[in-house]
């Protein structure tokens, strides 16, 4: 499996310190060390470590396959990045909440993440994607599965989207929805950035 580069200044961080985290916790929750859980994944230990510290990104298919090892959805991955709201008693709400500028997650090549708002309880992520010129959500011979369903919005470009080895071009304004667990991956074939919006069920 594709692993990862380090982070960069051009990495926002937002959310890449407190999903490493939440993997660690979950990792040790399972028992697992470090060296056992990149044998399964398929990564170098170094590189988990890494990860887990918020110093690496990862391919968009190495977090739905750590979700997969550890029997986690995204959204228990991803976890909550906003505080609850208040309500008028002090007592804290269960409404939807937005998202910071900084809750941003940068993948391995040139995928980007941004949740828009979550609610707690509920395995539905809603999420502002970017791709930039070339980006890839998946090598090749390792695309992406997960559980539930995605539900895509193409904002601005166009997406290349391979299920199950079959290419479709998505463009601005068109929508897709697909099965999780069907092997797939986003690309980005142009030299123009492309927006998206994803609800990925879990």
């Amino acid at each position: 499996m594709a692993e990862s580069r380090r982070v960069g200044r051009a990495d926002p961080g937002g959310m890449s310190v407190s999903v490493g985290q939440n993997v660690r916790r979950e990792r040790e929750r399972a028992g697992l060390s470090v060296r056992e859980l990149a044998r399964r994944l398929g990564v170098s230990a170094s590189f988990l470590s890494q990860f887990e510290l918020g110093q690496s990104q990862a391919a968009v298919s190495t977090l739905f396959a750590i979700a997969t090892e550890l029997n986690l959805s995204l959204d228990d991955l991803l976890g909550h990045s906003v505080a609850p709201e208040k309500k008028s008693d002090g007592r804290r709400g269960r409404g939807s909440r937005p998202a910071r500028a900084t809750d941003y997650l940068a993948f391995q090549t040139g995928v980007r993440w941004r949740r828009l708002a979550e609610l707690e309880g509920d395995h539905v992520d809603f999420l502002l994607t970017e791709y930039e010129p070339g980006a890839d959500s998946a090598p090749a011979d390792q695309p992406q599965r997960h559980q539930g369903n995605d539900y895509g919005y193409v904002l601005e470009g166009t997406l290349t989207v391979v299920v199950n080895g079959r290419r479709r071009r998505v463009k601005q304004g068109n929508a897709i929805a697909m099965r999780g667990d069907v092997p797939h991956r986003l690309l980005n074939e142009t030299d123009q950035l492309v927006r998206a919006i994803w609800f990925v069920t879990s």
